[in-house]
């Protein structure tokens, strides 16, 4: 019996014949109104099935992994040489700086070892992996690959600068066509979106030479993996003594909540990058095309064979909730039904050994960050670092009857703190105000009115101006990404929608309470105005909170955007507050904002705990310094005192507070920031003498490129920038020497000139 036929029975149970058919025509009305539109779509996208049978397995000569013999020569470049084999589809890259190879399948010395057998066996030796559903309304998800589904090559051409393959799968009628083309220094695949053909399976998720690279524990030179969670992460290839059974396996600029409303505390990523080090060389693999549709996924050794091994996962369908009742309490779990569109694009710089390290890896992803995004290097400046200035204007806490605001800082007030920091010697301060709108940091919408409890509009006016005589920055913190007050914003309209047809939701914990998100659509029409109104108040710029960083697709009818759309849009609007302003920042930093930005807030200093990482690494912040300003966490915010500030220097980072006016305590009932300890008098000395120890480190490298960092002994780190200059930070509770340097407990020294590494 049929879900439908069960509701059906239920239904003539419970209600008399004329409810029945108006409760059967509702929820049939329901059901066509949110899935109706998709089943068209998807019967215009699907390409005719016309897999042949009896295609040859793509099976090597040598019966396992490629035949060395059978790969011939299809292009080279000025650095790299593309072979490929004709019967399996791999292919490999020999680097004629060192003679180095990488191969698209595993490492042929480790094979021997490998002991995992049956269908796992035939994963590894195949280019490329899938997971399958047999209709879009089973959840039920098949792993499979172009080897255990006995599949085959297709079509194989040879293109200028590399080959094009298809990958046949008879059995399920599915087609996977691939492009492999060397440049440069990298070696580019492409999924051809257009060309992939779906029978009766539907395809969910796509590997395509997963194993790339692979490499099993036992080599000779320190091998790891470098995973983008948090500032990036490091797992050294190891024996997996423990059995340990994670992977690792996150969606590329954090999870699509227009399917998946499960909220995390695990670091989203930021950087669509992931690298291999090994003994000979190294690689780092950046997706370049449809990565927001794109998951990363990683294995240690012995979890599913004897290799580690990452790669980019492409995604084509995301599993949810399909309600069939008004209230949402009875429905179905599905997957969307429409395939995400695009070409899927993964570059692999090739890397000599002698730049095989997460240090080189980000030199190279600086360097795409340039070529490919726009990307310009920092003025060189002599000049001493700004202070990051957060400064708390209020919020509001429950009441009796209504809301009840809570002043934090006034304009006044912030003249005041302004000038005692002068007064110090913190030369240059970039303001940052939160919770100036009427209603406090709690209230969010297109609003552009100052709480007059804080000064009004002409108070704001009049700390802008005596700011910016004192040659400070004033940035305004919005989110035009949520909305909680109106201002002529129609949640049922204009706020985001998942594929179910809901309104999209942000829960608040100390609030209580749920906030709609908008339409990316519709936040790019309401900017126009809302900026004429911001440029009205003297302010040099904007900080959006939730733009480049939240990255939703959108179902609503009236503004329908892809997770893809979305990105463009949020690149867009800030490049409309860079046209009207002089200045924008945004808080983390995905990695299509970087070009529209003039500094990226809040930007990951650690990584997530709970998986099989040894290490966190600057990976991030040495791919962004010299090009982009960046901060990490408030100095009063921090998790460990003493050992985060420490951090920020060796990473990089400009020094920030937030604080204000008020007692803390005032604030222990607000909506938004009860959290935190902000009173600026408590502060105060604590500021200004970290403001100085950050400036003596950093403020003469801030146009640099961060060149290297490693461990120099134990709890021992140094970073050194291009200039030659370098920091030396001792993690230690006790005195160390390194390098004939003594360097204090819970301490960094600075070594200036030298020849930089």
């Amino acid at each position: 019996m049929t879900e439908a036929s069960k509701s059906y029975i239920k239904l003539r149970k419970l209600l008399p014949a004329a409810a029945l058919a108006a409760a059967v025509a509702s929820v049939g009305i329901y059901l066509w109104t949110h899935s109706a539109s998709s089943d068209v779509v998807r019967t215009e996208q699907v390409q005719e099935a016309v897999i042949p049978e009896g295609i040859k397995s793509a099976v090597s000569t040598n019966g396992e992994l490629p035949n060395e013999a059978d790969f011939v020569q299809v292009a080279e470049s000025e650095t790299l040489v593309l072979l490929a084999d004709k019967n399996t589809g791999h292919f490999k890259v020999r680097d004629k700086r060192d003679g180095h190879e990488l191969r698209s399948y595993p490492n042929p010395e480790d094979w021997p070892r490998e002991t995992i057998s049956g269908t796992w066996r035939s994963h590894l030796l195949s280019p490329i992996m899938l997971e399958t559903a047999t209709s879009v309304r089973k959840t039920e998800v098949k792993v499979s690959s172009l080897l255990s589904l006995n599949g085959g090559i297709m079509s194989w051409k040879q293109l200028e600068d590399g080959f094009a393959v298809t990958y046949a799968m008879p059995s399920i009628q599915m087609a996977i066509p691939v492009e492999v083309r060397i440049k440069n220094d990298y070696v580019e695949t492409k999924v051809i979106d257009s060309e992939i053909v779906e029978g009766k399976d539907a395809l969910i998720n796509l590997k395509v030479y997963p194993f790339l690279g692979a490499k099993q524990p036992g080599g000779q030179e320190e091998e790891y993996m470098l995973l983008p969670d948090g500032s990036g992460a490091v797992y050294r290839i190891k024996e997996n003594i423990s059995n340990d059974r994670s992977v690792y396996r996150e969606p590329i600029y954090g999870t699509d909540y227009a399917f998946n409303s499960v909220y995390t505390n695990r670091r989203p990523i930021t950087m669509p990058i992931y690298g291999i080090k090994s003994g000979s060389g190294g690689f780092l693999a950046v997706a370049d095309e449809g990565e927001e549709y794109g998951y990363m996924f990683a294995a240690p050794a012995g979890v599913y064979s004897q290799y580690a091994w990452a790669t980019v996962e492409h995604n084509y369908r995301l599993q949810y909730f399909q309600p069939t009742t008004y209230d949402k309490t009875a429905g179905f779990f599905t997957f969307s039904k429409v395939k995400f569109g695009g070409d899927r694009k993964i570059r692999y710089y090739v890397l000599p050994e002698s730049k095989s390290d997460y240090s080189g890896m980000a030199a190279k992803y600086r360097e795409h960050l340039m070529k490919e995004n726009g990307l310009k290097q920092l003025e060189a400046s002599e000049s001493e670092l700004p202070l990051y200035l957060d400064l708390i204007g209020g919020d509001s806490e429950k009441g009796f009857l209504s809301n009840r605001f809570i002043p934090g800082t006034t304009t006044d007030e912030a003249k005041s703190i302004v000038d005692r920091l002068h007064a110090q010697g913190v030369p240059r301060l970039i303001v940052t105000y939160q919770g100036w709108q009427t209603g406090g940091a709690s209230r969010l919408g297109f609003g552009v009115k100052v709480d007059k409890r804080l000064g009004g509009n002409d108070g704001m006016r009049s700390f802008a101006e005596y700011a910016k005589s004192k040659g400070d920055t004033v940035i305004l913190e919005t989110d035009f990404t949520l909305n909680t007050d109106g201002d002529d914003f129609d949640p049922k309209r204009q706020a985001t929608q998942d594929q179910a047809g809901s309104i999209m939701k942000f829960p608040r914990l100390q609030s209580n309470d749920e906030v709609a998100i908008v339409s990316p659509k519709v936040t790019l029409d309401k900017m126009e105005d809302a900026l004429k109104r911001f440029a009205s108040l003297g302010i040099d710029g904007l900080h959006l909170t939730g733009t480049g960083y939240m990255l939703y697709s959108d179902y609503n009818r009236r503004s329908l955007t892809s997770r893809e759309e979305a990105a463009s849009l949020q690149s867009e609007l800030l490049n409309a507050v860079q046209s009207k302003l002089p200045s924008v920042t945004v808080a983390g930093g995905n990695a299509y904002s970087l070009q529209s930005t003039d500094a990226v807030r809040q930007l990951a200093g650690d990584y997530s705990y709970d998986l099989f990482f040894d290490e966190a690494v600057p990976f991030a912040q040495m791919s962004l310094h010299g090009l982009v300003p960046y901060t990490m966490n408030w100095g009063n915010a921090r998790d460990e005192y003493r050992k985060d500030f420490l951090r920020s220097i060796e990473y990089g980072a400009a020094p920030t507070f937030g604080v204000m006016k008020a007692e803390t305590e005032k604030m222990k009932r607000a909506y938004t920031i009860w959290h935190y300890s902000l009173n600026y008098d408590d502060w105060e000395a604590a500021i200004i003498e970290e403001y100085k120890r950050f400036n003596e480190a950093l403020g003469d490298v801030q146009g640099q490129f961060m060149t290297y960092n490693r461990t120099l002994a134990p709890k021992v780190k140094e970073s050194v920038y291009s200039g030659g200059k370098k920091i030396i930070v001792n993690y230690n509770d006790t005195e160390v020497t390194v390098l004939g340097i003594k360097i204090p407990a819970q301490d960094f020294v600075v070594v200036k000139g030298g020849e930089a590494k």
